[in-house]
């Protein structure tokens, strides 16, 4: 891991093609690492026989992934591991409401036998709202939820991130 974080350090001071290297080192296999962007634009790819990781401001949602995301958010995580897919995604904390009834919706004709669970809690004088859908037959999993987003300052409750798992 201390590799790792030795890569990111280089990428940004601008060594990328160090830090790749390093990077794959670290891995170890067969990896193949792209690092590109700097400070709030950095994007990391990762592409291994175990399957792939993309995160940061440049990010992409796998091609396998069957779950909807709306339009209009900022893929932050996208990735693959054997069968499973995930990724993550932020959209502005006014679009929470919309986010919840396209997940609804979509679950209801999505077939099979959905689960869905709400929660709010209050702390610090904010309210962070979550809901989430879980089919069991398809082993999928989707969570809306009230979040910092990483780049922000502060701790406020700022943005909506989206979590899908697809195993």
């Amino acid at each position: 891991m201390m590799i790792f974080v030795l890569a990111l350090l280089a990428a940004a001071c601008g060594g990328e093609q160090i830090s790749e290297q390093i990077a794959e080192g670290a891995i170890g296999g067969n990896a193949d690492v792209d690092i590109s962007g700097d400070g709030d634009d950095l994007t990391i790819d990762i592409e291994s026989d175990d399957g792939s990781l993309s995160f940061g401001s440049g990010a992409s949602l796998p091609d396998e992934m069957q779950i909807p995301v709306p339009d209009g958010g900022s893929v932050t995580m996208g990735g693959t591991q054997g069968t499973s897919v995930f990724a993550a995604v932020s959209y502005p904390k006014d679009r929470y409401d919309e986010i919840v009834a396209f997940y609804d919706s979509w679950t209801d004709g999505a077939g099979g036998e959905w689960q869905t669970q709400t929660a709010t809690i209050d702390f610090s004088g904010q309210t962070q709202r979550t809901a989430a859908w879980n089919n069991a037959e398809s082993n999928y999993y989707i969570a809306v939820s009230d979040c910092a987003f990483a780049t922000a300052e502060g701790n406020d409750l700022n943005s909506v991130c989206v979590t899908i798992n697809q195993n």
